[in-house]
């Protein structure tokens, strides 16, 4: 575990952060969010296109949390997207899933309506960083490090899809690496419902939802069904790409996406193994192998038929003897 602890950022600091007055006028829109000015905003921890996050504290609870603030000029599809987040996410109570406490609206000092959603305030970092933190010192992730991040990854997809949700987004930036405040251990939890398909919903036909990256085949064709072995296809690319530091696709980059799209359903992917150290034992390279190509098989037939079946082949093939 320790190339893994040395990946995650210290994050002790976060704790010792003392309340304070913030407003969060960086986004024009003046004052503090929340219920009768319930939540106090600390800083700003993260930027994307559709708005900021920030930790704040909670006066009431006594606790810490996120406030995801959407800005006022935001369009009408991405506003959907920032409600299913937190619908979505208020939904589930598993420990490996990011906890939504509650959500509203704040008017801008202009009377733009502005959109907001509380949630856990988890100190770490996404897994993609810390991927990246590792390579960018020489270093791998761990193989029992990874099964570990995974079991717990597909233990929360299993938990969505029982409940009739498909994620259709997972990928190592959607899943944090974080600290059990309670045991200090690292623990995993599946981030942003935004594009979430709710299988008991209406039925839904866009034609592409998701990164090209980790989308499985069916995911790429208008009308095709899309069930729960969706996750398992991301899942496989996400565990690849998190073991090797390279994800199976990544020659094409540069690609424009039509191709990227059918590379999806034709690429014959190049094998994990031929990735791991050379000191990897055949029994590990062989088992990673097969987990990774009955994961992304491109018919889903042939795939595991749950998150529940490929995490417990990670856990039967690749625990230690």
């Amino acid at each position: 575990m320790q190339e893994l602890e040395q990946a995650i950022p210290d994050i002790a600091r976060e704790d010792r952060i003392e309340p304070r007055e913030r407003t969060i006028d960086d986004l024009g829109i003046g004052g503090s969010v929340g219920h009768f000015k319930r939540y106090v905003v600390r800083q700003c921890i993260g930027e994307g296109g559709m708005g900021r996050v920030y930790q704040a504290f909670d006066p009431v609870l006594r606790r810490d949390v996120a406030v995801k603030v959407m800005r006022p000029d935001v369009p009408e599809p991405e506003r959907r997207r920032f409600r299913r987040e937190a619908i979505f996410g208020a939904r589930f109570c598993h420990p490996s899933i990011v906890r939504i406490f509650d959500m509203g609206e704040h008017r801008s000092d202009d009377g733009r309506r502005v959109e907001w959603f509380s949630m856990e305030h988890l100190p770490g970092s996404d897994l993609e960083r810390v991927l990246g933190r590792a390579m960018s010192h020489g270093r791998r992730l761990p193989l029992l490090s990874v099964v570990d991040i995974f079991r717990q990854v597909l233990s929360a997809l299993q938990y969505c899809h029982e409940c009739y949700v498909v994620h259709r987004d997972v990928k190592p930036a959607n899943i944090f690496v974080t600290r059990d405040p309670n045991t200090r251990f690292l623990t995993t939890k599946l981030l942003d419902f935004g594009i979430a398909l709710d299988l008991d919903g209406p039925a839904q036909h866009e034609v592409l939802c998701g990164n090209p990256f980790y989308m499985a085949p069916e995911q790429t064709r208008h009308g095709a069904q899309i069930d729960a072995r969706a996750d398992v296809y991301a899942a496989g690319l996400s565990f690849y790409e998190v073991l090797t530091g390279r994800h199976p696709l990544d020659d094409f980059r540069a690609a424009p996406l039509e191709t990227v799209l059918s590379a999806q359903s034709k690429f014959a992917m190049k094998p994990p193994s031929a990735l791991l150290p050379p000191s990897t034992s055949p029994r590990i390279a062989q088992a990673v192998d097969m987990i990774f190509e009955r994961a992304t098989a491109k018919d889903p037939d042939d795939r595991f038929q749950s998150a529940r079946d490929m995490r417990e082949a990670m856990l039967v093939f690749l625990s230690p003897v």
